[in-house]
């Protein structure tokens, strides 16, 4: 039997700790055994570590004896692997990095140093910071598969040491109860409508060749995963969740000295947590973690100019000459040579058929897997600026796309409320208490914020409106519109994906094959018609369940 100083002792050779709630994973952790695990974290409430500990021990496998061989094994310590053969270039790569890394300005040393990271019990703050960091890669806690514990929310000290404890404590427990009870009642409504008999008419023949018990399983998974889309529109920031992600230890560098001055006090407990572990990972790299005072987290008052809103796209601003400029650069990109300017001047002068063509060769023989129109991400040499009105929870998944620049201002109830269409399915009951518990998180949030301005933000349920702006080159922006128009995908950033679309089709009707967008028309009617169908990508099936 394994102690529990024992099962620490083994854990902490993959790990940096047993016990922390932030840690790093070390390299004797198997890259796709990382991204296995770490991808867990979407469905499963356990954290890494307990799944590394199922895997010694045998459980994933369930395999009795292998426990015993694996820990015997293990707690031995007279075994070999590949890297205690490079623990000499362990030390001489370290001396290397500790002259050059800083001393001379030779910081790009520290981008091809990656180091994977795991954090449990955060906030959805949190999360939202670390997606800044466009370098950063993520998987959290879905909030489809994974029914949120209500009691398990962040309590900021500052509030809490504050006459504003109680209000925060009852807006926060009004939240998280009509979620769980919203939740209870769309599944009870999904399973009268479409009954599991109904259902199994609709599966292929390998889940009909499933036992039944698999059946009913993955028929409640669907079941509660619907429920869950629309009753996710009352988590409150607060909530908490697990995330793994991997960064470059110079983007890690920079933002623990950044987030040790965030208004938040969560934010600076993480930093401190992240320059301990990832520093056991990388110690000669991780050196300039000090407080960085040139980084700022000011807040700028608006006066009267904040206002409700409702989900919209914007184009802010686009290149009026995108397709004359687009076929100039794939003329260049893949020519023999010479200056972009006469081939520009050369497809300004040229027929619209013709300019089309290039974009028709281009897209010849795409298939739904190639995320990318071309080789090189030509159409990223045109910037589209967009501003995205949603919801907080829509918003979340779209910032999940990282090769975009952006801003977005402090989370606020002013802006209004997402009132979600399913939720018109369930009772008036329902329907008045989603509403009432929004008007009290928004009462609650104006009076706190007038002493704890961001802290206020943990209040926030997901159904509150949010105005993301962002830069996109073109290619990254269709590659999102497409990812995020499919029939798995929320229903709330579904739709601004089709609105992003259509938005962006209005402006670049060429992208479609067209010289102008018809008037009148949905994005849905015109891609049905549409002429070229592979460059502005969307997917227009149905699905009435989600696994």
């Amino acid at each position: 039997m394994v102690s529990p100083e024992q099962k620490n002792s083994l854990l902490e050779i993959f790990v940096t700790s047993a016990t922390d709630p932030v840690y790093a994973v070390k390299a004797t952790v198997h890259p796709e055994v990382w991204g296995a695990f770490a991808s867990y974290f979407s469905r499963s409430s356990k954290d890494f570590r307990e799944h590394l500990w199922s895997a010694l021990t045998g459980k994933l496998e369930s395999e009795e004896e292998k426990e015993e061989i694996n820990l015997e094994w293990l707690l031995s310590l007279e075994y070999k692997q590949p890297a205690d053969a490079l623990l000499t270039g362990l030390q001489k790569s370290r001396q290397f990095f500790t002259k050059w890394y800083g001393n001379y300005g030779h910081k790009s040393v520290a981008n091809v140093v990656w180091i994977p990271m795991v954090a449990t019990n955060v906030s959805q703050l949190f999360t939202k910071e670390l997606a800044y960091d466009q370098l950063a890669f993520f998987i959290e806690r879905s909030t489809r598969f994974f029914l949120f514990a209500p009691e398990n929310v962040c309590y900021d000290p500052d509030i809490m040491r504050s006459p504003h404890k109680q209000e925060y404590e009852e807006a926060i427990i009004s939240s998280t109860n009509t979620y769980k009870n919203i939740t209870k009642e769309a599944i009870a409504l999904y399973e009268k409508q479409l009954p599991f008999t109904e259902w199994l008419k609709r599966q292929d023949e390998g889940v009909k060749r499933e036992e039944v018990s698999a059946q009913k399983a993955k028929y409640k998974r669907e079941l509660r995963g619907k429920a869950l889309d629309l009753s996710r529109f009352l988590l409150p920031q607060a909530i908490k969740t697990d995330i793994a992600w991997i960064l470059d230890a110079r983007s890690t560098e920079f933002d623990v000295s950044v987030w040790k001055l965030h208004p938040l006090a969560e934010l600076r407990e993480v930093s401190n947590l992240i320059e301990k572990h990832a520093g056991i990972i990388a110690p000669s790299l991780l050196r300039y973690t000090e407080k960085n005072f040139h980084y700022k987290y000011p807040l700028y008052s608006q006066g009267d100019t904040s206002q409700s809103f409702e989900k919209g796209v914007t184009i802010l601003s686009h290149d009026p000459e995108g397709l004359e400029k687009l076929v100039a650069h794939f003329l260049h990109a893949y020519g023999r040579g010479g200056s972009y300017i006469p081939i520009l001047q050369h497809v300004r002068e040229t027929p619209f058929p013709e300019k089309l063509k290039v974009l028709y060769d281009f897209t010849q023989g795409r298939q739904r897997h190639d995320e990318r129109s071309d080789i090189y991400k030509v159409p990223d040499l045109l910037k589209v600026n967009i501003e995205i009105r949603s919801d907080i929870g829509a918003i979340r998944d779209l910032r999940r796309h990282q090769k975009a620049d952006r801003a977005e201002p402090y989370y606020t109830l002013d802006n209004g409320y997402t009132f979600p269409q399913p939720l018109e399915e369930l009772s008036r009951e329902a329907q008045q208490l989603f509403r009432e518990t929004m008007e009290k998180s928004h009462e609650a949030e104006i009076r706190i914020r007038k002493e704890f301005p961001v802290q206020a933000q943990y209040l926030l349920p997901m159904a509150t409106n949010h105005a993301l702006v962002a830069s996109f080159g073109l290619d990254n922006l269709l590659y999102t519109i497409f990812t995020r128009t499919t029939p798995e995908a929320n229903f709330s950033y579904r739709q601004d994906a089709f609105n992003l679309a259509e938005a962006l089709a209005k402006v670049h009707p060429w992208l479609l094959g067209l010289e102008k967008y018809p008037e009148g028309k949905s994005i849905r009617e015109v891609y049905r018609d549409a002429p070229l169908k592979d460059l502005l990508r969307l997917d227009l099936r149905e699905n009435t369940l989600h696994e």
